[in-house]
């Protein structure tokens, strides 16, 4: 009896051993699970601070880090799908892109909404047209297979239509020529130089040029450019608008630039003798130089003096040295300059001209208002003793800011 109470002790004691060694198994397990989500989240944390500092590849490595954790789950999912967008927007490594955004549409589900378009870029920059042609008629529902020549097909490489009857029109309408009046001359002109560019882009792109850095960089460009034409025009200068009453003061405050008289630009000299003042008007030897009374003065006629006020400047234009006349013991001679014809700007006109300056100048003061708030939000400050250090023409002791800044 005593043994096999003995027995029993020595197996609850190993019982007790096992479960004790297991809830230590489990509560390792679940730190380190812990440990590791903790180090996933502050992987993701580091590569957003990478690449808001400007180091997109060393933001690549760390999410590709934190990737590897997870490849197949939401998380990774959703990582990848960053990570496409990095590669494809900030180093233009399409084909890795490529790569990571055709997984998120392999295994993504609901995750992989949006990755088709960013699909067909990347296919597109890498030359592979026909691919995302392909990729379109499947989405439309169309059989790539299948001839796309129709009635309307003007020019085909092979079972492809690459130029409609549509285009042909919008492009000699481009060149002014109704399709009524249109040569063959014209027409083969046109044909030629549209055939040209089709040959001649595909070319490039089978030259890989779509691929170079220095393209890339140059599309790049001209897409932020676009960007911000878009936004200027959506958000910043779509409801900048003229007010009547200002427009009006305006059209009094430069009524003369409108409507502005005939006018003579002319210089007034003083001889000490007539003969100075006949030699100087026949271009020939001063014995003293004169005396400037008047120096290239624009007037009209009321404010010219009466020997210019009598002349008929419409019909006779007079330029050159006029005199000498005696006046107050002196010997005077009139230099016409020049003649500015009126200015007379019919009234539609002239509010059509004064309500787009006036817009311009609208516009470039929303502009200047929309910066300065921009400038305030994101606390940009320019560092003048930067530019004093770089620049040592600088004037010293100036403070460079943008608009609105601190």
């Amino acid at each position: 009896m005593n043994a096999l109470r003995t027995l029993a002790i020595r197996l609850n004691a190993v019982l007790v051993l096992v479960v004790a060694g297991l809830l230590l198994s489990l509560t390792l397990a679940w730190r380190l699970h812990e440990t590791r989500n903790v180090s996933g989240l502050e992987e993701q944390e580091y590569a957003a601070e990478l690449l808001a500092h400007g180091l997109p590849h060393q933001a690549v490595e760390i999410l590709e880090k934190a990737i590897a954790r997870a490849p197949h789950g939401a998380q990774g999912i959703r990582l990848r799908k960053v990570l496409a967008e990095i590669l494809q927007d900030r180093i233009g490594d399409y084909e890795r892109a490529l790569a990571e955004l055709v997984f998120v549409h392999t295994f993504g589900g609901t995750l992989a909404s949006g990755t088709e378009s960013a699909i067909q870029v990347c296919l597109n920059r890498l030359g592979r047209v026909y691919d995302v042609q392909r990729r379109q008629l499947l989405a439309e529902g169309k059989n790539p297979l299948v001839s796309q020549v129709s009635s309307e097909t003007v020019i085909k490489l092979g079972s492809e239509s690459v130029l409609s009857v549509g285009e042909l029109r919008h492009r000699l309408a481009q060149a002014g020529l109704s399709p009524k009046d249109v040569r063959k001359e014209h027409l083969d002109a046109v044909l030629q130089g549209l055939a040209g560019e089709v040959l001649l882009r595909r070319a490039a792109i089978r030259a890989g040029i779509p691929r170079q850095p220095e393209f890339l960089a140059q599309v790049r460009q001209f897409e932020e450019n676009l960007a911000l034409q878009a936004y200027l025009e959506s958000e910043v200068l779509k409801d900048v608008q003229v007010d009547p009453q200002a427009l009006e003061l305006y059209l009094q405050q430069h009524a003369a630039e409108f409507d502005s008289p005939r006018r003579v630009v002319y210089s007034e000299l003083a001889f000490s003798s007539e003969e100075d003042g006949r030699a100087y008007v026949s271009g020939g030897t001063v014995a003293s130089p004169p005396e400037t009374l008047v120096d290239q003065r624009n007037a009209v006629r009321e404010e010219l003096p009466p020997v210019l006020r009598t002349i008929n400047w419409e019909k006779e234009p007079v330029k050159g040295g006029l005199g000498p006349i005696e006046k107050d013991g002196r010997w005077l001679v009139y230099q016409v300059h020049d003649v500015v014809p009126p200015r007379r700007v019919p009234p539609q006109l002239a509010r059509q001209q004064a309500q787009v300056r006036l817009l311009e100048q609208k516009k470039a003061g929303r502009l200047g208002e929309k910066i300065s708030q921009l400038a305030r939000e994101e606390e940009m400050t320019i560092l003048d003793d930067v530019l004093t250090r770089t620049f040592p023409g600088l004037a010293s002791g100036t403070t460079t800011a943008p608009a609105g800044g601190h």
